[in-house]
C-alpha cells in the first residue's frame, strides 16, 4: 500500500499518545510571472516510492510512448497563452500563507486584516472562489452557481459560493476579531488549498472549449513554476508526498499533450481528454489525502494547544474534499473519516481511526 510504512508509523504514534482558469486580469505583484523563488524542485523524475508504486501503462510521462509525440515531451509545461492570470491568485495564496500559515506562530489581527485585503483584491482569489463549481458532481444541465438559491440547492457542485467562500471569510473575520487565531488560520489554509485542488479539475474540463484553461489547470497546481517545481498546492504535496507530486506533474503535462494533439478551439478527442484528466486528478487527490493524513497526525502529536488547533483546523476543512472520492471507493471508510473530522477538537477525535480510513482508500496515485 502507498506509503504503508509511514502510515503505520503515524497510526502507532497516535495510539501511543492516546495511551498517554480563469480569464481576467491578474492580481498581486507577481501576477503573470514565473520564477522559482520559494518553490520546491524534485530533481529526480518519479522518486522511489516506499511501496513500489508505479504509473499505469496508459499514463503519460514525457517521451514514454503512452501518447503520440507532443509538446510535453520536452519535459516541461509549455503555456498556450503568453500570460496566465491564475498564477497571480496562487501568488496571493503564498502571500497569505506567509502571514498566517505558520503553525508555530500566532497571527495578529493586523495579519488577518492584511490577508483579507489580499484575498479580496480585484480579480483575485475571492472573485474565483465565489463562483467555483466542482465538476466531480453531476447536476442538471444549465445549473448556474451564480444564480440565486442555486448554491443552496447544489452545495457539493456549487462548492465555492456554498462552502468555500463562507468558510474563508468566516475564518478571516474571526481572526480579525481576535478569535482563536491559530485555529482560524488553519481553517483558512485548508479552505484555500481545497479551492486550488477543485480549480485544477474544473479548468481541465473547461479547457475543452477554452484551450487557455489548460494553462490555468497547470497554474492552479504549480503556481506557474518551472518543471517539477512549484508553489501553492504543489509545494505542499512535494513536501508530504514527492511521488504523488511527481505523478501530478505528469498529469498536467498529459493535459497539455492532449491539447497539443487536439488543437481545435473546441476539442474533439474527448476520450484522450478524459484519460489525461483522470491521470491528473488521481494523483492530486492521492496527494491531498496524504496531506490531510499528515495534518491529522501533526494535530495528535502537538502538545501546544494553539499549534494543535492550527493542524486540526486545516485537516477538517481540507479533509472534506476527500469525501466524494472516498465515498465512491469505500463508503464505510468515508463515513469513518467524516465522523472523526466532525469533532470540534482533535482531542475528542479518534485520530488513529481517521488515519487508517484514509490509508485504506488511497494506495497509489
Amino acid at each position: 500500500m502507498h506509503q504503508a510504512v509511514t502510515s503505520l508509523f503515524l497510526v502507532g504514534s497516535l495510539a501511543l499518545m492516546t495511551a498517554c482558469g480563469d480569464d481576467g486580469p491578474p492580481s498581486g505583484p507577481d501576477a503573470g510571472d514565473g520564477g522559482t523563488d520559494g518553490g520546491i524542485c524534485t530533481t529526480e523524475h518519479h522518486p522511489p516510492d516506499a511501496s513500489g508504486c508505479t504509473a499505469d501503462a496508459t499514463d503519460y510521462a514525457p517521451g514514454n510512448g503512452a501518447y503520440e509525440p507532443c509538446i510535453s515531451d520536452r519535459g516541461h509545461y509549455v503555456p498556450i497563452e503568453s500570460t496566465t492570470s491564475s498564477i497571480g491568485r496562487v501568488r496571493a495564496f503564498e502571500e497569505i500563507a506567509a502571514l498566517l500559515f505558520d503553525p508555530d506562530g500566532i497571527p495578529s489581527t493586523a495579519d488577518f486584516t492584511r490577508a483579507r485585503q489580499i484575498y479580496q483584491e480585484d480579480e483575485g482569489l475571492d472573485s474565483r472562489v465565489v463562483r467555483r463549481y466542482d465538476p466531480h458532481f453531476e447536476v442538471p444541465a444549465g445549473t448556474d452557481c451564480t444564480a440565486p438559491d442555486v448554491p443552496a440547492a447544489f452545495p457539493d457542485y456549487c462548492v465555492g459560493p456554498a462552502r468555500l467562500q463562507p468558510a474563508a471569510l468566516g475564518a478571516l473575520n474571526a481572526g480579525i476579531a481576535g478569535e482563536s487565531p491559530q485555529a482560524n488560520a488553519g481553517r483558512l489554509e485548508g479552505t484555500l488549498l481545497s479551492f486550488l485542488y477543485v480549480s485544477t479539475f474544473k479548468e481541465s474540463l473547461t479547457c475543452t472549449t477554452s484551450p487557455k484553461d489548460c494553462d490555468s489547470a497547470w497554474a492552479y497546481y504549480s503556481g506557474g513554476e518551472a518543471a517539477r517545481c512549484g508553489v501553492g498546492l504543489s509545494r505542499y504535496l512535494a513536501e508530504v508526498d514527492p511521488y504523488a507530486h511527481d505523478r501530478a506533474w505528469d498529469g498536467a503535462l498529459a493535459l497539455r499533450c492532449w491539447r497539443d494533439l487536439d488543437p481545435a478551439e473546441v476539442a474533439v478527442d474527448l476520450a484522450l481528454r478524459d484519460r489525461a484528466r483522470a491521470q491528473y486528478d488521481r494523483a492530486l487527490i492521492d496527494g491531498v489525502a496524504r496531506l490531510v493524513q499528515f495534518r491529522i497526525t501533526q494535530a495528535g502529536l502537538s502538545t501546544d494547544n494553539g499549534k494543535k488547533s492550527f493542524y486540526w483546523g486545516s485537516a477538517t476543512t481540507l479533509g472534506a474534499i476527500l469525501d466524494h472520492e472516498m465515498s465512491a471507493r469505500s463508503p464505510t471508510d468515508a463515513a469513518a473519516l467524516r465522523e472523526e473530522l466532525a469533532h470540534e477538537s482533535a482531542a475528542d477525535a479518534d485520530l488513529a481511526r481517521a488515519v487508517e480510513a484514509i490509508d485504506a482508500v488511497f494506495d497509489c496515485p
